[in-house]
Order: C-alpha cells, then sequence, then structure tokens
C-alpha cells in the first residue's frame, strides 16, 4: 500500500488521490455482500449505493487522525472503510420517502427509486452493521483499541448522535421543531460522522485523551462550518419553505450570508488552532488545516 511519505510537502489533493485506491480497495473487500442465490438485486443495490464517484473525505479524516497522533494510514484502512458505510447509510436514511423524500443523490436516481424502498432499507442497515465488526479487523490489532474504537461507534449512530440529528431534520421538515432547533442540534448528524472519522483512527493507533480532545475540538468546529456553509447555500430553499410556513432556524438564514461565511471562518480559525496547539506543524495537521479551508470555500 502506498501513501505520500511524510517527508514530502504537505498537499491534501495529493494525499486523497494517493489514498483513494487504498480506501476503494478496502470498500470492495469489506463489502458485505450477499452469498445467497437470490441476493444479486440487493448486491448491485450495496454497489450503486457506496462507489458513485467522490472524494471520499471523512474517510480521508480517518487516515489522517492516525497519522496525527504517529500512527500508520495503512492500519486503519478497514476503520476508513467502516466510517464510509456509515455515511452512506444515513444518506440512504436520508433520502428515504419517510425521511427527506429525496429523488436525487450525487447526480443520480436515489437508491430507493432505483431499486425499491425495501431494499434500500436493507442495504443501509447491512453497511452500517458491517461497520460495527470493522473495528476489530486490523492488521495491527489491540483490542482494547478496538474495543474502544466500537464504542465510539456505537455513539455515533445512537440517540445522542446520528439518530438525533435525523430526528431534529424531520422535525424541522414537517415545521414542527423548526423554530426551536438551534445550529448546533441540527448540526450533530455532520459533526458526530466527522468526530467518529477522525477519533476512529487516533483510537486504534492509540492516542491519549490530550490528543483526541484536541481532534474533538478541530472535528465539532469542522462540522459546524461545514453545516453553515450548507445553510447558506440552502437560502434560496430556505425562503420557499417560509412561504410555505415552515422556516429552518440557522444562523444564516437569521443574520444572512456574510455574516454566515464570517461565522465559518472564524470556526475554521479556531479549529486550527487546536490542531496547532496540539499537534504543531505536522504533515497531518497541514493537511487537516487544508481540508478546513476547502470546507470554508466550497460553494456548492
Amino acid at each position: 500500500m502506498s501513501f505520500p511519505s511524510p517527508a514530502k510537502s504537505a498537499d491534501l489533493w495529493d494525499f486523497v488521490e494517493d489514498a483513494r485506491p487504498q480506501i476503494e480497495q478496502a470498500l470492495i473487500e469489506n463489502l458485505p455482500l450477499a452469498t445467497a442465490r437470490d441476493g444479486a438485486d440487493f448486491n448491485d443495490a450495496l454497489r450503486y449505493a457506496l462507489f458513485p464517484g467522490g472524494k471520499r473525505l471523512r474517510p480521508v479524516l480517518t487516515l489522517l487522525g492516525a497519522e496525527a497522533v504517529g500512527g500508520r494510514a495503512s492500519q486503519v484502512l478497514q476503520a476508513a472503510a467502516a466510517v464510509e458505510f456509515v455515511h452512506t447509510s444515513s444518506l440512504i436514511f436520508d433520502d428515504l420517502p419517510c425521511m427527506d423524500n429525496a429523488t436525487e443523490r450525487r447526480g443520480q436516481v436515489t437508491l430507493h427509486l432505483r431499486y425499491s424502498e425495501g431494499l434500500a432499507v436493507l442495504a443501509a442497515l447491512a453497511l452500517m452493521n458491517a461497520s460495527y465488526g470493522l473495528m476489530f479487523d486490523s492488521n495491527d490489532l489491540n483490542y482494547r483499541h478496538a474495543i474502544t474504537a466500537h464504542r465510539e461507534l456505537v455513539a455515533c449512530i445512537g440517540a445522542n448522535g446520528m439518530v438525533v440529528g435525523q430526528t431534529v431534520d424531520l422535525a424541522i421538515g414537517d415545521g414542527s421543531g423548526a423554530r426551536a432547533s438551534s445550529d448546533q442540534v441540527r448540526n450533530l448528524k455532520t459533526s458526530a460522522l466527522m468526530r467518529l472519522a477522525l477519533r476512529l483512527g487516533a483510537i486504534l493507533s492509540g492516542a491519549n485523551e490530550k490528543q483526541l480532545s484536541a481532534l474533538t475540538c478541530f472535528a465539532e468546529k469542522l462540522g459546524d462550518a461545514y453545516q453553515t456553509i450548507d445553510d447558506v447555500l440552502d437560502l434560496s430553499e430556505d425562503e420557499a419553505l417560509a412561504m410555505n410556513g415552515a422556516r429552518r432556524a440557522t444562523f444564516a438564514s437569521a443574520r444572512g450570508a456574510s455574516d454566515a461565511i464570517q461565522r465559518t471562518n472564524q470556526l475554521v480559525a479556531e479549529a486550527k488552532r487546536a490542531l496547532t496547539e496540539e499537534f504543531g506543524d505536522s504533515r497531518a495537521s497541514r493537511l487537516l488545516g487544508q481540508l478546513s479551508d476547502y470546507i470554508a470555500t466550497r460553494r456548492s
């Protein structure tokens, strides 16, 4: 497995391009395919959901989380695959008719429309279920670290993480909880997954509590920045919702795009500071800083 040498100058997109084939291979090797004769449609659905293209930035966070604390990216590829499995399953659930009722995802028809709603639910559950076991599948397994990582994964998905985040999204969608929802509560899904991605690689690499605290701070600031920019991009949609009596209580809708972008820049500065105070000018710190800059400037 080939990753960029730490001796080379840090460039996020070089790292992503070198890491992506290894991530894709880990996804293929760990895909929870059905072996039954009648499982062909299920297997096709899994592949359709998991391989639409994309940068794989969340698994990249896992690799960089490992490197930040002195670990090796090649040792946490299974954990990186688990993060992408969880992310993909969350998107499948998001798109269902009982949730967002979306018709398109990443430029293609959503999974439940391409196959069926039932098959989409089963594919999402299979991906999420497969992620748990991957905490114990490593070339250099430490069971204490693996158990801690498993608990981290369960907590991310559970009632204080992505599940309640989706619950808040449902309330916003029907207007019943939109005005009471703060940005912090709305952002549970986004920040929970970024925090998971970074911390899994670090935990499996033997990170101490001080290192994990710095990565957590970075991930939560980054998640807030990501959500704030998303809300800026969604302002026109929010205006349409407001005309129908619903309104998303976001910083961007309350203060406008200019203030929201300023807030994003402040969050990114705070995220970078959390990294450099703990990890200095390491390659992982620089690459994560570049990632936060990319998120702050994205306009689509």
